[in-house]
């Protein structure tokens, strides 16, 4: 073993043993052999994805499979959504992911999402012309160092072929973050914020962290129809039960 391996060696068990390593889904320690994988031995195995019954239009899952309350009472202005994950289940590693410099954990979570893509919703691939990240406010982007959306786009893309546009969609106004508000307010607090470059009869794949109220989908939308779109589906990491 040379010099420099055995200092690689040692700096990555100072890395363990300051900054162990946890898998992305459950939050569980993992094993210093498994430092690279970001998963523990059963989330790898029995990935909890969302399976089963789930609202037609917004991917929420639902009893019956049909359409959520939601989405009768309102339906949305995108054609359809799919998320990876129930939002509780990744909770804390998206919030790590965000927000405690996890960004590497980024890259396993874009690797997940198409992979689910892959084996629940193939024919998208086929179907959409381009993927693109819902954007941050240029501010809040150079403050946390990244778009977590962006980043999740560049592995869906990577491994499921679909072309990647980064900057068609842009948001115009700093707004206060939408976890912090509720029901109408959620609406107004995003009116007129984004605006998007033409994209006249393209099928648009728009990627998100998590799916809430589909209000930032929604406004997202509105715009890119606006700029000629003929389809916006949404997929995003995580749908909330609510």
């Amino acid at each position: 073993m040379s010099f420099e391996e055995i200092v690689d060696e040692i700096r990555e068990y100072i890395m363990y043993v300051f900054f162990p390593p946890y898998c992305v889904i459950c939050g569980k320690h993992l094993h210093f052999a498994k430092w690279d994988q970001r998963l523990c031995a059963h989330c790898e195995q029995e990935t909890p994805y969302i399976q089963g019954d789930v609202c037609e239009i917004c991917g929420k899952p639902a009893i019956g499979g049909t359409l959520c309350e939601q989405c009768l009472r309102k339906r949305p202005v995108f054609t359809k959504a799919c998320a990876a994950f129930v939002y509780d289940d990744v909770r804390k590693g998206i919030a790590r992911y965000k927000y405690s410099g996890g960004k590497v954990d980024g890259d396993t979570y874009g690797i997940l999402m198409a992979e689910y893509l892959l084996q629940f919703h193939k024919d998208w691939i086929a179907e959409m012309d381009f993927i693109t990240p819902v954007p941050l406010h240029p501010k809040k982007q150079r403050k946390r160092g990244f778009n977590q959306s962006g980043i999740l786009c560049e592995w869906i893309s990577e491994i499921c072929d679909i072309p990647y546009e980064e900057d068609v969609l842009q948001r115009t106004k700093n707004t206060k973050p939408q976890s912090k508000l509720d029901g109408k307010k959620r609406e107004s607090n995003l009116k007129g914020v984004f605006t998007a470059q033409k994209c006249k009869d393209k099928a648009v794949l728009l990627v998100d962290d998590i799916f809430t109220t589909g209000t930032t989908a929604n406004e997202c939308s509105k715009e890119l129809y606006r700029k000629g779109a003929k389809e916006v589906r949404i997929f995003c990491l995580s749908h909330t039960k609510g």
